[in-house]
């Protein structure tokens, strides 16, 4: 009956860890992500994402030149809509690309600013296409610590149109709001679990005017909490703009919301509100800091890895009862041979050791996984449960969370040295618990600082 428990909490750990792991979607310029952040996540192994966002933002222009105003004269409105395609090639590394539309209009008070370098006297508008945005993203996973990952990307942002900014009902003005030249950025992000911290810079492309704008360093948090279909999500980030002929001011921007799985489909809604921190602490609510997002996304789903396989016990065998002798027969016509009864299934067991405290791999554990995941390709039915455990030393939680990622790390080699399907590995952790050996000594507690591998190979081989 414990052993039955057992199975099930497992089985249970695992729907949990891959319904957290799939849970991934396209950020508003294409990247996995957050709403405007991306994380170091990566999409799934040779699948496409896709994904539909609008959003609205409330900015401050720069000052004119040789002109000082109540910034509350310069507040514009941005509106912005893109779509966006990427594709993962490997679990290190994606592409992805985005283009769209982009609106600026000028808000009722306006006395005159600078917007991405241009001068803008009077009330004007301008709607132009985005710059397509072509990328590409690189992840480093830690060895010591599944949850822990980098991630690297680089991406060219390219004119596409020329367009007029409209001002007093005419086109005055030969130029677009976006520059005219190809802007580059580059950045990172870490992921730790529910929490990524980004960093991003944009150095951007003259004007045709030889009008040189600010380029944008990019510093922000980001948290997505699941619970269920539903992860609440929230980023907080500032922009600093860099140089530039005339200088604009730096702004914080803050989006709270939430992003909707539709069932197992990869498809999800998000939904946000956004608001410029810097316009509600100096103004309040006039003229108002807030704006949104809303996006529609997809992005391939994982299966659910199957349980672990049971063997049950063999039925008692019924006692012989002796039949009365009977009148020989004549011989009955020879049957045919009965078909040869299907293997039984067979485990092997197999023991890792680690230091105290560590969850990484020595080469003696991780020559031991070799020979384990060669006998996994030679029956590709087979399958492995791997339960981690500690010694008894300091508290239980920590215990058992470091007993899971020796767990996670065995795991972590068999998927990514040996190219074992994931979906194959369940994975336990016991903490101190089933101590195999007296912790009372250290060289007890150093066989106790351990993960038992049992592999059921299917055809019995």
């Amino acid at each position: 009956m414990k052993a039955k428990r057992t199975a099930l909490l497992g089985m249970l750990a695992c729907l949990i860890s891959a319904a957290a792991s799939a849970q991934l979607a396209p950020n508003n310029q294409g990247d996995i992500g957050l709403f405007t952040m991306p994380t170091a996540d990566q999409p799934q192994p040779g699948h496409f994402t896709l994904g539909a966002y609008g959003w609205l933002e409330q900015l401050a222009a720069g000052n004119l030149p040789d002109q000082t105003s109540d910034e509350r004269t310069r507040v514009f409105r941005h509106v912005s809509g893109e779509f966006s395609i990427g594709f993962g090639f490997t679990r290190h590394w994606s592409i992805f690309a985005s283009g769209g539309m982009d609106d600026f209009k000028s808000r009722g008070g306006w006395q005159g600013g600078v917007v991405n370098g241009l001068p803008i006297a009077d009330p004007f508008s301008s709607s132009e296409a985005r710059k397509v945005r072509i990328g590409t993203k690189v992840t480093f996973y830690s060895e010591a610590d599944p949850d822990f990952k980098v991630g690297f990307w680089l991406a060219g942002l390219a004119p596409v149109n020329n367009g007029s900014i409209r001002q007093d009902q005419a086109f005055t003005v030969s130029d677009q709001i976006n520059s005219r030249r190809t802007d580059w950025e580059w950045g990172a992000a870490v992921t730790k679990g529910v929490f990524t911290g980004m960093a991003s810079y944009i150095l951007a492309g003259f004007h045709d005017q030889d009008v040189r704008p600010s380029n944008r360093l990019r510093l922000g948090v980001g948290v997505d909490v699941p619970a269920g279909p539903v992860h609440v999500i929230g980023e907080l980030d500032r922009t600093i703009l860099d140089g530039g002929d005339y200088p604009e001011p730096n702004y914080s921007m803050m989006n709270l919301g939430a992003r909707f799985w539709i069932g197992r489909t990869g498809v999800a809604v998000s939904t946000a509100l956004s608001m410029n921190l810097d316009l509600l602490i100096k103004h309040g609510n006039n003229p108002s800091p807030f704006g949104g997002v809303l996006g529609l996304t997809y992005a391939a789903w994982p299966p659910l890895p199957p349980p672990p396989v049971v063997v049950p016990p063999p039925a008692p065998s019924a006692p012989a009862v002796e039949e009365p002798k009977a009148e020989a027969a004549a011989p009955a016509p020879a049957a045919a041979p009965a078909p040869p009864p299907p293997p039984t299934p067979k485990k092997t067991t197999d023991e890792i050791l680690f230091d105290a405290g560590s969850a990484r791999l020595t080469n003696i554990a991780k020559a031991m996984l070799d020979g384990i995941a060669l006998r996994m390709k030679n029956d590709l039915n087979s399958t492995a449960a791997i339960t981690g455990y500690s010694d008894n030393s300091g508290k239980e939680d920590a215990n058992v969370a470091i007993s899971a990622k020796r767990a996670e790390a065995a795991k972590e080699y068999l998927v990514t040295r040996h190219g074992i399907d994931p979906g194959r590995i369940a994975l336990f952790a016991r903490g101190s618990q089933d101590a195999a050996h007296d912790n009372a000594t250290p060289e007890g507690r150093a066989k106790n600082r351990r993960a038992v591998i049992v592999v059921t190979l299917i055809s019995g081989a």
